[in-house]
């Protein structure tokens, strides 16, 4: 399958994370929805994985120490992520909050990749990179 189906598909899928946890926050603790959600975001992949790893002629990427380490920091971040974006789904709604974290999420991973990891970095994605912190800025004083 080619990258950009992939991406369409990851976006239509974080997209409904996003409007899902969005209408659990009124109605949940934030620790016990992300609970539920981390759950199932765990257990599925695990039967995915265990599935192919058994599946003859299913060829799967090495393990490395570093993976395993990168691989529990970014649950951590994500468990934590979780609890805190119900909270903030209880206070601002779909069109304020998904903007201001995704937009800042890509504009900080975009930035980290170019200044810490050096990741080439084209002028055009700079010049995008600019736009989406106008963006946020822009969201931000709308509310102001």
């Amino acid at each position: 399958m080619s990258l950009i189906i992939l991406i369409i598909i990851a976006t239509i899928l974080y997209t409904l994370f996003d409007i899902f946890v969005s209408k659990a926050s009124k109605g949940i603790d934030a620790n016990l929805g992300s609970v539920i959600f981390n759950g199932l975001g765990a257990i599925l992949p695990l039967i995915i994985y265990v599935f192919y790893k058994f599946s003859k002629g299913v060829k799967l990427i090495a393990t490395t120490g570093s993976g395993i380490i990168y691989s529990i920091l970014a649950g951590i971040a994500i468990a934590l992520f979780s609890i805190l974006l119900i909270k903030i789904f209880e206070k601002g709604g779909l069109p304020y909050v998904v903007p201001l974290i995704y937009g800042g999420t890509i504009a900080l991973a975009s930035l980290t990749g170019w200044l810490i990891f050096k990741e080439s970095v084209s002028g055009l994605q700079i010049l995008g990179i600019a736009i989406v912190i106008i963006g946020i800025g822009l969201i931000v004083f709308s509310k102001m």
